[in-house]
């Protein structure tokens, strides 16, 4: 009983879920079935429609973000490739059905992306772009998938350490010690500190320099045990969730050209229609 307290209340201070109606503005809605749950997720093109598909993005957006509102990136970066983004809505969010939980986001991450090999084979790259939380369902993917390296690249921006950052969190308030034994109960499947060494997958870390809420210092002490290839990029003078700015795109840019090196693009055709 215990448990199932701690796994709830650290649900309630992580995860922030809404399902009002959003515009998704060009973006198209399409929904799978699983595990008898409905997700929805919004797909984004950049290239001709009927020609073969290079690139596959998947995107995780973070604790209080929805689908309907991801941009298009990184796809500015990468005019010349024909690619499609699709950024899901976690279970309890949107109208993506179930309870808004972290065991249940890691699991469903995992269902989600299976079901994106399964559309487009083994041989097209497929990239995880998380932001803030959602970094840590593709970490999760990625620590599973390390037979496909190659084929599989991340660009995750302040990827937190749940366990520390709740932590360091609730110290701002009256007896926010008492947190500490709910943090620690964090499920492995979430916990960037366990996944990360796991994963053999190139990956782009993109950190705001001013960071209030995942601070540098402890984004690094994880990415420093990433098990792939990496790059940090720096966000100079952006906070946590800081809009990019004109002047962060040449290095942006630069590490995605390293990233498109890394995973190989090769041709495969897609049913759209599926």
């Amino acid at each position: 009983m215990f448990e199932r307290m701690r796994e709830s209340l650290l649900d309630y201070l992580v995860l922030k879920p809404t399902r009002n109606s959003i515009n998704c503005g060009n973006a198209r809605r399409e929904s799978v079935v699983l595990n008898k749950n409905q997700l929805e997720f919004f797909v984004q093109e950049n290239g001709n429609r009927t020609d073969a598909l290079e690139l596959l993005i998947l995107k995780f957006p973070g604790t209080a973000g929805r689908a309907e509102r991801s941009s298009n990136f990184p796809l500015p970066a990468m005019p010349d490739v024909n690619s499609q983004i699709w950024t899901w809505n976690p279970p309890g969010y949107g109208r993506s059905e179930g309870k808004a939980k972290l065991t249940t986001i890691a699991k469903t991450a995992l269902a989600f992306w299976r079901v994106a090999r399964d559309r487009v084979g083994d041989d097209l790259p497929i990239w995880l772009v998380g932001n803030s939380l959602g970094c840590l369902s593709a970490l999760y993917i990625a620590s599973n998938n390390n037979d496909l390296r190659g084929r599989v690249g991340l660009i995750l921006r302040n990827p937190p350490p749940l366990i520390p950052v709740v932590k360091r969190v609730a110290r701002k308030y009256p007896f926010g010690s008492r947190i500490d034994s709910v943090a620690n109960h964090l499920c492995d499947e979430m916990n960037a500190c366990v996944t990360a060494p796991r994963c053999s997958s190139p990956a782009i870390f993109l950190q705001s320099e001013l960071d209030r809420l995942v601070p540098r210092y402890l984004q690094d002490e994880m990415i420093k045990t990433y098990g792939g290839d990496h790059k940090k990029i720096i966000l100079h003078g952006l906070e946590h969730d800081g809009k990019l700015k004109s002047s962060h795109y040449e290095n942006i840019n630069s590490g995605i050209s390293w990233l498109r090196s890394k995973t190989t693009m090769v041709e495969a055709i897609i049913n759209k229609n599926e």
